[in-house]
């Protein structure tokens, strides 16, 4: 196994950021220094053939990537293991989100709660801006909503480690569903939910954005997904959403989001629905709350 790995000028990490999120499959992994703008492009590779290749690629795409990227050899134990060391607990409200290895040492405060989680190879610890957008949405939601969450449902489009659907039935949600494209993610999504003692109250399921889902049906509908699958889906996503209900779009770079607005705007004078629109923001990434009023 190689580790390719790059020190990322700050005048490049926007354009680098860009082009990863127009890939619907990448081995690469970008961390971003937010104070000094700086970034570590790194991505793992089953040999140095494979990995230099991929730069190459890369580099096609950028053309002022670094010319001489570091090739570091890494046993298969460690790469499995690698992003432990980029994720951290973290809190939203009253719900904390911590790494699985933590759980025998972390304290939950009282009257709060908290999700174990271990990503795997699956998007999704919270750490990432998006991540945190959607969950700080599920938060809001509980602490808005007059009705009981136990009568209300949730569903997790692309659904990844499962962070989100976790986190909506730790704050109450009577029925939990999530999905996702990718069978690795949906097996590492039914890990978390089995390791937090909630197995039985989430239905993951493979499905992916195209997929029907039944109409006015969902009260609270989260879509971390990229811009350009959100945006060919918004019928679908749009009808789903149940009367006083929300529907949570991120993945969304904040330079897209007022074109997102205005096509799902659009999309809802021809279903005859009317939503108020919220967005919010973190870093680059922004996030898109839409709240149905008729």
């Amino acid at each position: 196994m190689i580790c390719i790995s790059s020190e990322i000028e700050p005048d490049l990490v926007g354009s680098l950021e860009d082009q990863l999120c127009e890939w619907d499959l990448s081995p690469w992994a970008l961390v971003v220094n937010r104070l000094s703008g700086a970034g570590t492009l790194e991505g793992y590779f089953s040999n140095r053939e494979e990995a230099l290749d991929a730069w190459g690629l890369l580099q096609d795409c950028l053309k002022n990537l670094p010319s001489k990227p570091k090739l570091i050899p890494v046993k298969e134990e460690d790469w499995a293991l690698s992003y432990r060391k980029h994720f951290h607990s973290w809190q939203s409200g009253n719900l904390h989100v911590v790494p699985s290895w933590e759980s025998q040492t972390f304290s939950i405060p009282s009257g709060h709660k908290a999700i174990f989680l271990d990503p795997g190879m699956a998007f999704g610890t919270g750490n990432h801006e998006t991540t945190r957008l959607c969950i700080h949405a599920v938060v809001d939601f509980i602490d808005r909503t007059t009705a009981d969450p136990i009568s209300l449902a949730c569903v997790d489009a692309g659904c990844g480690s499962g962070i989100l659907s976790l986190s909506a039935k730790a704050l109450g949600f009577g029925v939990v569903r999530g999905f996702d494209n990718d069978n690795l993610a949906l097996k590492v999504a039914r890990e978390n939910a089995l390791a937090n003692g909630m197995l039985e109250g989430i239905d993951y399921f493979f499905a992916d954005l195209a997929t029907p889902l039944d109409k006015a049906s969902v009260d609270l509908l989260l879509a971390n997904v990229q811009a350009d699958a959100l945006c060919q889906n918004r019928a679908n996503l749009l009808g789903a959403i149940a009367p006083k209900g929300t529907l949570c779009l991120s993945g969304v770079l904040t330079i897209e989001s007022e074109e997102v607005e205005r096509i799902f705007s659009t999309e809802m004078e021809k279903l005859g629905s009317s939503f108020s629109i919220e967005t919010s923001y973190d870093g680059e990434w922004a996030s898109l709350v839409f709240d149905r009023i008729s």
